[in-house]
């Protein structure tokens, strides 16, 4: 397999979650080769990519010109049996570069609606761009990967074939990266909550915060947001608005040793309480599966296709924009923490269902099908 990442390769989430992805398909026996495009800050570790493209002073014309080359020689060198495709986004020239590869069986795979995300972002030449050419894109697809239901339903409907061979496929971690916590007592007395990410407007938290506000009782509340992000100046000053200085504790970013510490000092995670901001009403967010390979219960504000509603370590609050409720959130930390093995648990759970290893196995059972469907043909 020849996986291909034209775009956001720079970005460190999508950087590890594609090395994890080529690392599970070669231990699943799959000879795999990635092609990225990338910036020049990111020269010191041109080793992660087997074929790669500086894009640093470079124009749009020779950015294209060169992935075409680029994916050319790529294909001469390593002939494929199959190409996945990060949806680089739709336009001519990358459509005419796909039907020059129309020998080969093409895989998509697709994070997010693109046409919304392009409009919310202001991206005014990308959108018009995958207006005009985003079908004909698809229909150039042999096959559609999705992380949610929702996603996949949209991109089919792009697509206008509902019979184009397609998969739901979440997104999934490599669970030995992160170690198992080791959980804090609960004595109903105390409650820290937890939120590790690079906080966006549609994490949501500000939810949170003002259910603190909100809260009478007496347990005392301290909720830890470890992360940078375009929302933190606006968490801060919400936070000094509701006078919760001393609840709230912005960490900033925080990794290794001193982020073990902190899951080793909170009972409850938040994941993402504000997806419907985005017009989402389904997640596969990445920072939840840690929080489950790490075994810390998590409270999420959407659906999750890898997490069913019977998964006793996660608490869904309503995708709205009420405040969250804080006695509905204890006495779910009272449920789930009362379960002594809670943590092992959720590992177990995380390590049988969300590893890479795991997600790799169905798509190369997806792009086996494929690959017989065409021999059949």
């Amino acid at each position: 397999m020849l996986y291909v990442v034209p775009v956001h390769f720079d970005l460190a989430g999508v950087r590890r979650k594609i090395l994890h992805q080529v690392s599970a398909l070669k231990t699943n026996g799959i000879d795999t080769r990635l092609l990225a495009v990338t910036s020049s800050l990111m020269q010191k570790n041109e080793d992660s990519a087997d074929y790669l493209m500086m894009r640093s002073e470079l124009s749009k014309s020779q950015l294209r010109a060169g992935l075409s080359n680029l994916l050319g020689r790529a294909i001469f060198d390593f002939s494929p049996d199959v190409l996945y495709l990060r949806w680089p986004g739709s336009g001519r020239v990358m459509l005419s570069i796909l039907k020059a590869c129309a020998g080969t069986p093409i895989i998509s795979e697709h994070q997010t609606f693109e046409i919304r995300e392009l409009w919310s972002t202001r991206s005014i030449i990308a959108l018009f761009s995958e207006l005009l050419f985003g079908r004909s894109m698809r229909k150039a697809m042999t096959g559609l990967v999705a992380v949610t239901n929702e996603i996949s339903l949209h991109e089919l409907k792009r697509c206008g074939d509902n019979n184009k061979p397609h998969i739901v496929n979440g997104n999934g971690i490599d669970v030995s990266s992160v170690p198992l916590r080791t959980p804090p007592g609960f004595d109903s007395k105390n409650l820290d909550l937890l939120c590790v990410a690079q906080v966006a407007k549609w994490h949501g938290l500000d939810r949170l915060i003002r259910g603190m506000a909100e809260y009478k009782g007496n347990v005392d509340v301290r909720l830890h947001i470890a992360g940078d992000g375009s929302e933190v100046p606006n968490l801060k000053r919400l936070v000094a608005d509701l006078k919760l200085e001393n609840s709230v504790v912005f960490h900033g970013f925080k990794t290794g040793e001193e982020l073990d510490v902190l899951f080793d000092k909170c009972h409850i995670a938040a994941g993402s309480l504000g997806l419907h901001r985005v017009g989402v009403s389904e997640g596969s967010i990445l920072k939840v599966r840690e929080y489950c390979a790490r075994g810390i219960p998590f409270i999420y504000g959407a659906m999750d296709s890898d997490f069913n509603e019977k998964f006793p370590y996660i608490l869904r609050v309503p995708a709205d924009e009420s405040p969250i409720d804080l006695n509905a959130v204890f006495s779910f930390a009272d449920s789930a923490l009362s379960d002594t093995e809670h943590s092992v648990k959720m590992r177990e759970y995380a390590k049988e269902n969300l590893d890479w290893s795991i997600k790799m196995k169905k798509l190369i059972d997806f792009m086996n099908e494929i690959l017989e469907s065409k021999m059949r043909k």
